[in-house]
């Protein structure tokens, strides 16, 4: 290999470390700079042989009812339609889903909006599946507690589990 391609070898090499260390940065910054809220959650299948324990959340902000876009083809069922927003407001300790809307909406004080896509069953935050730390197993509970940051492009980031109101793990 010539200096030359060994030059372009290395700066190739350190553009896609470079690239990686602020791309995780960036979300580690969300994570701990955002602000939160916090979310009822509920288990639902907490196994797969494959990827190891993890905990798969279903969260009530994912029943609000969704706008009408012109049909059922377009409907909950059909994950290739494109980003929802879905408004939140807090009642009480936690924060609720007040409206669904196809585009960016307008709030009132009070009220955030935070993106979601449509799945097959409810609608996806990206926060659903929480993997359990190694070794430890999937944890006994009765009740779980996601504090959730939000980010600037309105996405939830999982900040903080809480399970019977202790954090985990």
């Amino acid at each position: 290999m010539s200096a030359r391609t060994a030059r372009w070898f290395w700066a190739v090499v350190a553009a896609q470390i470079l690239f990686l260390l602020a791309w995780a940065g960036y979300h580690e910054v969300v994570r701990s700079r955002a602000p939160t809220i916090l979310l009822k959650a509920r288990p639902a299948d907490p196994r797969d042989l494959l990827r190891g324990d993890y905990m798969t959340f279903a969260y009530d902000i994912a029943t609000v009812a969704l706008p009408d876009d012109s049909g059922p083809a377009k409907g909950v069922g059909s994950p290739s339609s494109g980003d929802l927003w879905v408004v939140l407001e807090k009642h009480g300790a936690y924060h609720e889903a007040v409206r669904a809307s196809l585009g960016e909406p307008a709030l009132k004080p009070g009220q955030i909006a935070v993106r979601a896509r449509r799945g097959y069953a409810a609608l996806r935050f990206g926060i659903e599946r929480y993997y359990v730390p190694e070794g430890r197993g999937t944890p006994k509970f009765k009740t779980i507690q996601v504090e959730a940051a939000l980010s600037p492009a309105h996405w939830l980031y999982v900040k903080r589990v809480l399970l019977d109101g202790a954090p985990y793990p």
